[in-house]
Formats: structure tokens, C-alpha cells, sequence
């Protein structure tokens, strides 16, 4: 067999036909497989887009209606005054017979604080929960869009172009194995997200309209621990979004400009994707790790 084609012996001939069939179906396997990875890379980027327009960051830009002209908590509220009454003659009575035994002016001081407790909470915790809301809302939108440097609120093609342009350059090996791992977490963790958000506006809701019931023993260990503990979750559930919001913002502006001063110099494009992930896969997980900072006993 010479080096440049078969030998023009015919019994060299089968080793030629051998090696030629090898190299054709080496050939017409890759592309087979290429081709058919091409296509369901091109599915699932189209369905991430798709998924990313929908509910990429849908989370954020959905205002959180306003608690203090929330009939639910003003039902919550209005529907609990009566143990709220109760709970409250309860602690007076207890503190009552606890300045009996002890004949000091102590317990009198600490009614006389969980009364005053009760009627400010009463009176302007929804309105002033409320405010703080608006100011978290406010907060989160303004920094993603600061992130996506664009104010016209399509936000939804920006995360998509974001997310899936910079995997599909030539230059970036392995690209749509990226895009379609990417993609997949991506969609996973926006829907979690968008639950997340769901269950931070009910809780909101409820504690809002169990804050004054929380407040009326306040002049009690129990009752003050208790108070304390709902204040702590209503804070946490009210900077959850502000906080997931700057997660995500810095994770966008990490993965959108080629020379992000975040990252290591040098670092390949592809890798500020993942990076940035992970960063939002965090943002989801914050929700436990702030309901343990405002209150360590919290499990």
C-alpha cells in the first residue's frame, strides 16, 4: 500500500476498502451526531429564551400590592382583635400580680410600655410595613436595571441575550452544552424564585396582620420574645427581595460585559456565565440564610 492512495495490486485492495469504509463512517456518524446535537441545542436554547422571557425576572418587576390597603391583612387584623383583647387583659392581669408579690412599681412600668407598644403597632405598623415594601420594590427594580442598563423594562430579552448569546460564540468551546445546562438552572431557579416571591407576599400578609396580636404581652417574657420574633421575620421577608434583586444584579452585570472588573483578568467568557449562575442559584437559598440572621433560633 503506498502513502498517498491504495496499491494497484488488487490483493492490497481490501485493506484500502477497509480503511475507506472506516473513515466514511467516521465521518457520516460524526455528522449524524453533530447534526442531531445541533438540533436539540437550537430546542432547548429557543425554549430557555422562551422560559427567560416569561419568567426571568418577572419577579422583580411585580410590584407587591400595597399591605396597608390590603383588605386581607385589614381581615386578618379586624377578625383577631377580639384574642388580641384577650391576650392583653391577660398580661395586665399578670403583671397586675406580679407588682402584688413583689410591691414594686416594675410591672406597672412594663403595662404601661406593652399598652403603648399595642396602640402604636396598632395604629401604624401596616401603614409604616407598607412604606418599607414600596421602598424594597422600588430598590430591586432600580438595581436590575441599572444591571441591564435599560429602563424600557424589557427586561425579559435582555436576560435572554444575556444568558444565552455570549455560549453561543464560536470562540467559546463547548458553547451549547453550556447553553443547555445553563438554560436548564436558569428556568429552575426563576421558577423558584417567582414561587419564592409568591410565598414572601402571603407571609407578609399575615404577619402584617398578626403584628398587633404578636404586640399585645409585650410586658411578658413569652410575649415579648414572641413580638420580637415576628418583627425579625416581617424584616427579613421585606429585605428577601431587595437582597435577591442585588444578588441577581450583580450576577447580570458580571456575566453582560466582557472586561467586568468583578472578575479575574483573563477569565473566558464562559466561565463569568457559570459564575454568574451560581451567583443567582445563591439569591434563592438567601431567604433561609436572612430569616437566620434577623433571628438566630430561627431553624
Amino acid at each position: 500500500m503506498i502513502a498517498l492512495g491504495c496499491s494497484k495490486w488488487p490483493w492490497d485492495w481490501d485493506d484500502c476498502i477497509r480503511d475507506g469504509l472506516k473513515i466514511a463512517l467516521q465521518w457520516a456518524f460524526g455528522k449524524f451526531f453533530d447534526f442531531i446535537f445541533q438540533a436539540i441545542a437550537n430546542v432547548v436554547v429557543a425554549a430557555v429564551e422562551a422560559v427567560l422571557k416569561a419568567v426571568g425576572l418577572l419577579w422583580v418587576y411585580i410590584k407587591t400590592p400595597d399591605i396597608a390597603e390590603n383588605t386581607p391583612a385589614l381581615w386578618v387584623q379586624d377578625h383577631t382583635n377580639f384574642i388580641m383583647v384577650f391576650i392583653a387583659s391577660i398580661a395586665v392581669i399578670v403583671g397586675a400580680v406580679q407588682m402584688a408579690i413583689s410591691h414594686r412599681g416594675e410591672p406597672a412600668k412594663e403595662i404601661l410600655r406593652s399598652l403603648i407598644t399595642l396602640v402604636v403597632v396598632t395604629a401604624s405598623a401596616t401603614a409604616f410595613a407598607g412604606t418599607l415594601i414600596s421602598a424594597a420594590d422600588g430598590f430591586s427594580s432600580w438595581i436590575i436595571d441599572q444591571a441591564l442598563a435599560a429602563n424600557n423594562h424589557d427586561f425579559a430579552k435582555a436576560l435572554a441575550e444575556t444568558m444565552t448569546d455570549p455560549l453561543k460564540s464560536p470562540g467559546e468551546q463547548f458553547g451549547f452544552v453550556l447553553v443547555i445546562l445553563v438554560g436548564i438552572l436558569m428556568v429552575i431557579t426563576s421558577i423558584i424564585q417567582l414561587c419564592l416571591m409568591i410565598v414572601r407576599y402571603g407571609m407578609l400578609v399575615l404577619l402584617v396582620g398578626v403584628l398587633p396580636l404578636t404586640a399585645a404581652a409585650t410586658n411578658t417574657e413569652m410575649g415579648m420574645m414572641w413580638f420580637k420574633r415576628s418583627l425579625a421575620w416581617l424584616a427579613g421577608f421585606i429585605i428577601y427581595k431587595p437582597v435577591a434583586a442585588l444578588i441577581y444584579a450583580t450576577a447580570l452585570y458580571l456575566m453582560s460585559t466582557p472586561d467586568t472588573k468583578g472578575a479575574p483578568e483573563g477569565t473566558p467568557q464562559t466561565l463569568k456565565i457559570i459564575m454568574g449562575v451560581t451567583m443567582m442559584i445563591v439569591a434563592v437559598v438567601a431567604l433561609p440564610a436572612i430569616l437566620r440572621f434577623v433571628s438566630p433560633r430561627t431553624s
